[in-house]
C-alpha cells in the first residue's frame, strides 16, 4: 500500500504558482482594526493532495490566516481562492473544504451522541432544516466505519476519552466529502502515547479519503514526518523543507523569540485522555 509520504510526494507545496492548486493564498495581508498588522504579504499554495503544517508562536497570526481561509473574517487585501472559489463561496457550498476546531471551542457536555455530531457535519451540503439525503447518511455511516466509531456511536460525546472525541469531531469534518481538510492545533492536551496515535490517525485520514491537509498549531510535535513542507508562521510566512531540518538556530533567528514558545512538552499523564 502506498504511504500518504509517497503518494503526496509530487504534490507541489510552497510559496510560487504553478497552477492546478487546491489552495492559493496570494500576498495576503490583514491589519487589525488599531492598526497592527496580524498578517503581512503572505502567499502559499497548494496542490491538490499535499500537506502542509502551519507553526509558530501564540500570537503569530494563525488563528486569523485560518479565519481569512474559513471565510469568517473578511476586510483583508490580497486573495484567497479554495478549489477556484473565494472563502465565502467555498464556506456556502459545504463540500469544499472543512476543519477541525480545538477541543476547548466544543461544549463537550451537550447530551448529544458520537453519531448526531458526525451527522451534524452535513449541515453545510444539506442546509440546517433539510433532511440529508441517504447517500450523505450512507457515507456518514461508512465514515464512523473507517474510523472505529460504530461501537461508540450511540455513546454521549461526553463520555469519550479525548483521542475518541478528536476521532469524532474529525468524523463529523469528513462527512461533507471535503476537498480541503485543516485542523487547529490538534495535539493541544494530549500526551506522547496520543500525539503517536494522531499521527496514525491523519496518515489514514489522507490516504484513506484523499484530503488536502493543511495543520495550524504553535506545538512542533504537530508537525507530521509526512507533510512535504513546513511554513513557520510570524506575520510573515517563512518556508522551510521537512519537519527534520527545522533547527533550534533556524527557528530562534525566524521567530526571534524562546524555542520553548514553540515547544509544548508532553503534559504528565496516567493513560487514556490522548489516546484515540
Amino acid at each position: 500500500m502506498t504511504s500518504p509520504v509517497d503518494s503526496a510526494s509530487q504534490q507541489y507545496v510552497g510559496p510560487d504558482h504553478v497552477g492546478d492548486e487546491l489552495l492559493c493564498v496570494d500576498r495576503l495581508s490583514y491589519a487589525y482594526p488599531n492598526g497592527t498588522a496580524a498578517l503581512e504579504d503572505v502567499s502559499f499554495h497548494l496542490q491538490r493532495g499535499a500537506a502542509l503544517a502551519v507553526i509558530g508562536p501564540n500570537g503569530a497570526g494563525k488563528s486569523t490566516l485560518l479565519r481569512i481561509i474559513l471565510g469568517l473574517l473578511h476586510g483583508y487585501q490580497g486573495e484567497v481562492r479554495i478549489a477556484g472559489h473565494a472563502p465565502d463561496a467555498a464556506r456556502r457550498r459545504g463540500d469544499v473544504m472543512s476543519w477541525v476546531p480545538q477541543h476547548s471551542a466544543i461544549q463537550w457536555d451537550f447530551p448529544v451522541s458520537v453519531e448526531q455530531v458526525v451527522r451534524m457535519g452535513l449541515v453545510g451540503k444539506t442546509g440546517l432544516f433539510r433532511r440529508p439525503a441517504r447517500g450523505d447518511l450512507d457515507y456518514a455511516r461508512s465514515v464512523l466505519e473507517t474510523l472505529d466509531l460504530t461501537r461508540l456511536r450511540r455513546r454521549c460525546v461526553g463520555q469519550l476519552s479525548g483521542g475518541q472525541r478528536q476521532r469524532a469531531l474529525i468524523a463529523r469534518a469528513l462527512v461533507s466529502r471535503p476537498r480541503l481538510l485543516l485542523l487547529d492545533e490538534p495535539t493541544v492536551g494530549i500526551d506522547q502515547a496520543g500525539l503517536r496515535a494522531f499521527h496514525e490517525l491523519t496518515d489514514q485520514v489522507q490516504s484513506q479519503f484523499e484530503v488536502t491537509l493543511v495543520i495550524v498549531s504553535h506545538d512542533l510535535r504537530a508537525v507530521l514526518p509526512h507533510c512535504q513542507r513546513v511554513a513557520c508562521l510570524n506575520r510573515r510566512l517563512h518556508f522551510h523543507d521537512v519537519p527534520s531540518r527545522l533547527t533550534p538556530e533556524l527557528l530562534g533567528e525566524v521567530f526571534r523569540c524562546e524555542l520553548t514558545g514553540l515547544v509544548t512538552h508532553p503534559p504528565h499523564s496516567h493513560g487514556s485522555e490522548g489516546a484515540p
